[in-house]
């Protein structure tokens, strides 16, 4: 996976190609043809509507979790135990249960921008909004709650190079 997207950067990246397509299609009015200009024109509304109304197609992409403000992307394979990791999943003891659906969601932890983002399971990008198979909701700045869990989940579970990185955390 080269590139990890999220929904931000749908709108982003959707809102700039419909502006660029927009100058196109005006100078191509000015000093090319109208029939281009208007093709150019289509070009831009479509970049606009997939940029606010499209889904993520991740069905390629391998499954894993990324930090939505960094963009740092770690296989779940061995991430809470691989010294290369920058996030540490560790909301299994303290997940919460959303009422309306009884969705599970839980957290983890960037190390490089001690951000903490919540994310529920998506293999099958059910929303469409799944990026690597995990659907991401809020990300915050880590707090004194946040990083005892931590510490504790991976005091409990024994990974110690997470514990050296949560040391070096400042509240």
């Amino acid at each position: 996976m080269s590139k990890v997207y999220f929904k931000n950067d749908r709108l982003k990246y959707g809102f700039l190609w419909m502006l660029i397509l927009v100058g196109a299609s005006w100078l191509a009015l000015t000093f090319v043809s109208d029939w281009l200009a208007i093709i150019l024109i289509i070009f831009a509304g479509l970049s606009l509507y997939t940029g606010i109304w499209g889904k993520n197609d991740d069905s390629k992409s391998s499954s894993g979790m990324a930090c939505p403000k960094c963009k740092i992307f770690h296989s779940h394979q061995n991430l809470n135990i691989d010294k290369n990791s920058e996030v540490y999943a560790y909301g299994e003891d303290c997940f919460r249960t959303r009422e309306s659906d009884g969705l599970n969601i839980y957290s983890f932890l960037c190390f490089r921008c001690n951000k903490v983002t919540e994310y529920a399971s998506d293999p099958f990008n059910q929303s469409g909004h799944a990026v690597g198979g995990l659907e991401y909701f809020d990300s915050k700045k880590i707090t004194k709650k946040d990083y005892k869990n931590a510490y504790d989940y991976a005091k409990k579970n024994n990974h110690l190079l997470a514990l050296n990185k949560l040391k070096k955390i400042k509240i």
